[in-house]
């Protein structure tokens, strides 16, 4: 789809999926790292807990289709090959905050000298401009001041946050769209532009409900955590199970199924599939309407009975029985979930110490123009001789002089 253009990925953890998306999509993606390499190859976790550039697991499930070169462009010759590159690309992805690339002579100014049609991509934490633009911010940050937070978590405690970051993973994905947006009004015009993006705003943009929410009721949107809030009742909707946690919706539909399960396994009495409508069961609660059984004891009889079973054995029994409940799946079960299976999600990749393991597939399935991974994570410098001595020409002495480091044997 994209095989014809090629991307410049300047960015460290906090761009590297913008780029990566663009691979998927068959953009000829160039990793460029300073010589000792990028942030992210200094994140974990570590294969073998060895902290080695090629040991990430962070860098290696980001920088997928793409190939990797060295430049150090705090030096005048990096400089210059970074710009004979940028010569050749349609897209320049950087995530080094407002006017860093700027200060060393690499800002968009430069950039489009080089090359007029070139889309310059700045991902930052609030954006290039506005009184924080300067301002250093984490994920935690983002989760804070971007509201995700305040509707997180229940309501009984302070406000939590997703365990894995996201922050960076939502702007990248955002600026892979507004990539392609100004790429395709560049194709019209001839021109190329600026992008700019806001990791805070790209967390507004996970609870635009809430904001209309707010604007309509005057209110903000309340934590609800694990529990569904109906008026004055809570509902839990985690339950723990024997081998960890399912998540179930307590409708009249749920409960007409789940009765006859409790009734089987000896939870409650016989008598209790007769003796109450359960389908109407929830509305009738929640209405404050009588019913038979008082809804903690029918909550007690819930968790005693999803207690003895397991995640799959409960959602079996749901999609038979027609019964809202599903497994609150660990990285382990979505590996095994065969339904990713079937549809071929998981793909084998090599790691770099040899192994093979199951990652994350392509992000869409195309019917006509299936996506792939050409090639995974590059080695630090991998592509110099290819790309800076094979593609532009440069001598060996003028990249090494440029911060790369050319193996001895040609890839």
């Amino acid at each position: 789809m994209l095989s014809p253009y090629t991307v410049l990925d300047l960015s460290d953890d906090r761009g590297e999926m913008a780029s990566m998306i663009l691979g998927d999509l068959g953009a000829n993606v160039v990793k460029v790292e300073p010589p000792y390499g990028s942030t992210s190859r200094r994140m974990g976790p570590f294969l073998e807990d060895a902290p080695e550039p090629e040991n990430s697991l962070q860098f290696f499930a980001f920088n997928r289709n793409k190939r990797g070169v060295t430049l150090d462009v705090t030096t005048k010759a990096g400089r210059a090959a970074l710009l004979r590159l940028a010569e050749k690309a349609d897209f320049v992805i950087e995530s080094a905050g407002p006017g860093e690339m700027a200060k060393l002579g690499l800002g968009f100014d430069a950039f489009e000298k080089a090359n007029p049609s070139i889309i310059y991509v700045a991902i930052s934490a609030f954006g290039q401009d506005g009184p924080h633009a300067d301002y250093a911010a984490s994920d935690l940050t983002f989760a804070a001041m971007g509201g995700p937070m305040s509707v997180q978590g229940n309501p009984e405690r302070a406000p939590v946050r997703l365990s894995v970051p996201q922050a960076w993973l939502h702007a990248s994905s955002e600026a892979a769209v507004a990539a392609l947006t100004a790429h395709a009004l560049m194709i019209q015009t001839g021109h190329g532009q600026f992008v700019d993006v806001s990791a805070q705003t790209s967390m507004i943009a996970t609870m635009l409900h809430a904001r209309l929410a707010h604007a309509i009721q005057g209110s903000d949107m309340e934590r609800a955590g694990s529990v569904l809030q109906a008026g004055a009742i809570e509902l839990p909707l985690v339950h723990e199970c024997a081998d960890g946690y399912v998540v179930l919706i307590p409708t009249g539909t749920t409960m007409t199924g789940m009765v006859p399960w409790m009734v089987e396994d000896g939870i409650v009495p016989e008598e209790w599939i007769e003796g109450e409508d359960w389908a109407t069961y929830d509305f009738r609660f929640l209405q404050q309407q009588p019913v038979v059984y008082a809804l903690e004891d029918v909550f007690d009889a819930i968790r005693r009975y999803v207690l003895l079973h397991t995640k799959a054995d409960m959602l079996d029994r749901g999609l038979r029985d027609n019964v809202t409940i599903a497994p609150i799946n660990t990285v382990e079960d979505l590996t095994k979930f065969h339904q990713l299976e079937e549809r071929g999600y998981w793909l084998m990749a090599p790691l770099p110490d040899g192994t093979d393991t199951a990652v994350a597939g392509i992000l869409a399935q195309l019917s006509e123009t299936p996506l792939d991974v050409k090639r995974w994570a590059p080695k630090l410098g991998q592509h110099n001789h290819e790309i800076l001595i094979e593609m532009l020409g440069m001598s060996e002495a003028q990249a090494i002089e440029g911060g790369a480091t050319i193996p001895q044997e040609k890839e």
